[in-house]
This record gives C-alpha cells, sequence and structure tokens, in this order.
C-alpha cells in the first residue's frame, strides 16, 4: 500500500510539473529575419548565408527553436542584447535558447556564425509554452547595408588563438567580422553575400588565370550561396549602399589574373550591383590581407570608373597590411581576428560616415 501510494504521488507530481508547449510557425507576422532567407516551404525557412539572422521577442521565461542542417553549421543567441550561448546544429533538432528568464518582454537573436560551404540551414519554429507570448520587433533600423566579399567578410577565424592556427568552422564567427561591426556602430540591417577563396575573376590557388566557374560576381544573384537557383528577388530589399571587398583571393597566388581581365570583372559587378539597386554608394575595399597589385589595379578602377561613366558614387577605400599587429591581431591562417576586424571597421567607417552623413557608435571599436 506504501509502495502504491509513492508511486501515485510520483505521477501526479510529473503531471503537475509539465509544462505543455505549443509551436510559433516560421511564418508568424512577429519573427523577423535579415539576410537572404527562401520561404516556398510553408513549414521551415532555409538559409545558407553567413551573417543572416532571426529576432523576435517574447513574454516568457523560456523559450526554444527547432532548426535542421545539411552540414554542419554554428550559431550565435543573443538574449536582450547580451550574448547567451553558442549552438551547432548538424541535424533535425529541437534547441533551448533560454530558460528562467525573469518576468516581462525579451529579446531574442539568432545569427549564423559561420558560411555556406557547411551547409544549408532550415528553421522550423518557435517552442513557447502555453502561456507564452511572442510580440513584435519593434526596434527596427531604417539603414540598410549590403556587403559582397571574401573570407574576411565572412569572419574566417576571427576566434583563432594564433595565425598559424589551421580554420575550424568553430572559430569562424561573423558576428566578429567588419561587417556587422560596421552595421552595429551605424544601428543599420544588413546582408552578406561573400564565401572563403572567392575573388573577382579568380579563386584561390586556381591553376589559370581565370577561374571560369563559382567566382564571387557569379554568387551574387542567388538565394543561396552554394546552390544556382532560385534566383534571389533584388525587389525584396534594396540596400542603402554596398561594401565590396574582394581581390585578394585574385592576387594571394600565381597566376594573377590579367590586369584588364581582373578590372573588367570588378566593373561588371559593379555595374549589377546599380542596374538592380539604382544610384546608391558603392564602397571598394582592399585590404588587409593583400597589396600590390590589387591595391593599385582596384585604386585606378575606381578612378576610371568614376570618370568614364561620370558616377561619382563609387569610391575607394584601401587598408594597408601594416594595419594588422601580426601578434596580437590575427586569427586561424593569417585571418583578422577580432580585434583586428574592429580596427577594419574603424578605418572604413568614417569615410562611409562622410559620404553618407551618417553618425556611429564607436563602442565596439
Amino acid at each position: 500500500m506504501k509502495q502504491f501510494i509513492l508511486i501515485f504521488l510520483l505521477v501526479v507530481t510529473g503531471i503537475a510539473g509539465y509544462s505543455k508547449s505549443k509551436l510559433i510557425p516560421v511564418s508568424h507576422q512577429f519573427i523577423r529575419y535579415v539576410g537572404r532567407f527562401d520561404f516556398s516551404n510553408p513549414e521551415q525557412v532555409s538559409y545558407d548565408w553567413p551573417g543572416v539572422y532571426i529576432q523576435f521577442n517574447i513574454r516568457s521565461s523560456e523559450c526554444s527553436v527547432k532548426m535542421s542542417d545539411t552540414g554542419h553549421n554554428y550559431y550565435n543567441v543573443l538574449i536582450d542584447n547580451q550574448p547567451a550561448k553558442t549552438f551547432d546544429v548538424k541535424s533535425d533538432t529541437t534547441l533551448v535558447l533560454a530558460k528562467g528568464l525573469g518576468d516581462g518582454i525579451h529579446q531574442i537573436q539568432i545569427f549564423k556564425r559561420t558560411e555556406g560551404f557547411l551547409g544549408i540551414g532550415s528553421f522550423k519554429g518557435i517552442e513557447l509554452p502555453d502561456n507564452g507570448e511572442i510580440l513584435p520587433w519593434k526596434d527596427i533600423p531604417t539603414r540598410k547595408i549590403e556587403f559582397i566579399g571574401n573570407s574576411i567578410t565572412c569572419g574566417y577565424g576571427t576566434e583563432g588563438l594564433s595565425k598559424n592556427e589551421r580554420f575550424k568552422p568553430e572559430t569562424e564567427n561573423n558576428y566578429q567580422s567588419y561587417a556587422p561591426i560596421m552595421a552595429r556602430a551605424f544601428h543599420a540591417d544588413f546582408h552578406i553575400v561573400a564565401h572563403s577563396g572567392q575573388g573577382v575573376v579568380r579563386n584561390y590557388g586556381y591553376k589559370d588565370k581565370v577561374s571560369p566557374d563559382g567566382t564571387m560576381p557569379r554568387r551574387f544573384n542567388r538565394v543561396f550561396d552554394e546552390k544556382e537557383q532560385p534566383l534571389w528577388d533584388y525587389s525584396r530589399w534594396k540596400p542603402d549602399l554596398v561594401v565590396i571587398n574582394l581581390g585578394t583571393n585574385d592576387f594571394s597566388t600565381q597566376p594573377y589574373p590579367d590586369k584588364e581581365v581582373f578590372i573588367a570583372g570588378y566593373n561588371k559587378l559593379i555595374n549589377e550591383v546599380l542596374r538592380q539597386y539604382g544610384e546608391i554608394p558603392v564602397f571598394c575595399v582592399v585590404g588587409p590581407m593583400i597589396d600590390e597589385p590589387c591595391y593599385s589595379y582596384v585604386k585606378e578602377m575606381v578612378e576610371s570608373f568614376r570618370s568614364e561613366n561620370q558616377k561619382k558614387n563609387v569610391f575607394f577605400v584601401g587598408i594597408p597590411t601594416y594595419l594588422m599587429d601580426p601578434e596580437k591581431d590575427l586569427g586561424s591562417d593569417t585571418h583578422p581576428n577580432y580585434q583586428g576586424q574592429r580596427k577594419m571597421a574603424a578605418h572604413v567607417l568614417p569615410v562611409i560616415s562622410s559620404v553618407l552623413g551618417w553618425s556611429y557608435k564607436n563602442d565596439e571599436l
């Protein structure tokens, strides 16, 4: 009899402690998606570009999300604008983002750290307790920036402990790239179209002067970095400016592309940006992992573009290699670490500020 009573109490206690949950679908109007997402499946949204982010507010003490991945990607979670945790996704899973939060409304942000070659991720909804609520995201920036780049823009190795450390996906953190750092300084939304090893006309280490397929300009029109289809609908999001940081991989190894071929390829990319977005400012950044001849080629290309096309909205920004302290500012495979990326942002921000008249915060720099 005593044993029966004990079992009965355990069952009742278990039922009393059980918290029912509800699934908030991906289509809910209060979930905010920033970046290139594929919404073709009503049960999930998919993506692979680095730096895509998902934002929502909750009135709840806990929150989980359902996600999956075709590969193995890493994410940052911010709660109330503070870093909360890093997690990885390599299968269909439910992840607890927060538990035991205080009363009131809480901001939740999920930020993709890693880049497209690590797999396509899918977001499948938010789990809240039955008494939890999802609320509108109110702090929506009016400024928008798009970044086109390579490994530096991706945040390759920003968490690497030294320049001699080899790349590992877990040390890539796009949140620490100069691009999101600049966007946060300007309080701007951003899109990132970037892939490690990609050049304007030649990818890193390619045996010939020109890579026939897959250079960064050929990825510019895609929803997914690693898939040629579907194509991106440019009418969905128009930036106020575009920052391009390409050329490093074209000239990192021999044989270099011919000057005329490189400049023609870069011109074509700028013209495509302006065709899709209109006469917005375009900032062509070089550095800090490359010097000559790339530096001079891009500078000459910008000056010629401004003169020949009578367009004064294209600008050159050179970041010298000596901006980086080789012992303090470099992470994996000699790429800029977080400190080096902050130096890059501090170098470029004043130029954009002067051109657009935008003020910015420097508390992260």
